[in-house]
């Protein structure tokens, strides 16, 4: 941890660039959470898919620097290599022009997916009747607002964030898991909106 937040890593180098240009390897960090260690064959089982549909991007990863090996556990008879995130959280520079012409900047490709990923989710949810949309255990909630805030309100937003992603890291670093707990995505982002004016509704 830094003293203001979670340790975070900003991506560099066009190997990082590329390794998480993939909305799939992408979704393969974000099961990672603050660090905790995972093998392919659990990031194949939370993703649905096939092992082997997974060790060419986990070692794409790796091999970027965004993923470690942190040592090994048992499967049945069978050692497995565990990895871990480099890093609580990576941070993607927010390019003011994109590299080439016509091409997106990193930042905007990355955060494209992510939404698609949440929006893939949420027709999951709905299909398969996860949805609690009211109490104490709610697990769904969707909300798209446009808000003025002056300085010191922008400054209240950005705490009551920081709070919410401690919140959130402290989650992902539980080890008291239990059976009963449910596995579920936040997607957040906020932006400058550009020509509006106090006046403008």
């Amino acid at each position: 941890m830094t003293p203001n937040g979670p340790e975070v890593h900003t991506i560099e180098g066009e190997a990082q660039r590329r390794a998480i240009s993939s909305p799939l390897r992408l979704e393969i960090l974000g099961y990672f959470g603050a660090g905790r260690p995972l093998s392919v064959r659990e990031i194949a089982e939370r993703m649905g898919r096939p092992a082997t549909a997974i060790h060419y991007h986990v070692r794409l990863l790796e091999q970027s620097g965004l993923l470690s090996k942190s040592g090994e556990r048992r499967d049945g008879r069978r050692r497995e290599a565990v990895y871990s995130m480099v890093a609580e959280a990576i941070a993607i520079p927010a390019q003011s022009q994109p590299a080439e012409e016509g091409e997106q900047p990193l930042a905007v490709k990355t955060t494209a997916s992510g939404f698609r990923m949440a929006e893939r989710d949420m027709k999951t949810a709905l299909a398969e009747g996860l949805v609690r949309r009211e109490g104490d255990d709610r697990n769904f909630f969707v909300i798209r607002a446009h808000c003025r805030l002056g300085r010191e309100e922008m400054a209240e937003f950005n705490r009551r964030l920081d709070v919410l992603l401690a919140a959130v890291l402290d989650s992902m670093r539980r080890e008291d898991t239990s059976d009963d707990d449910e596995f579920v995505s936040l997607t957040l982002a906020l932006l400058p909106l550009p020509n509006r004016s106090a006046s403008s509704s």
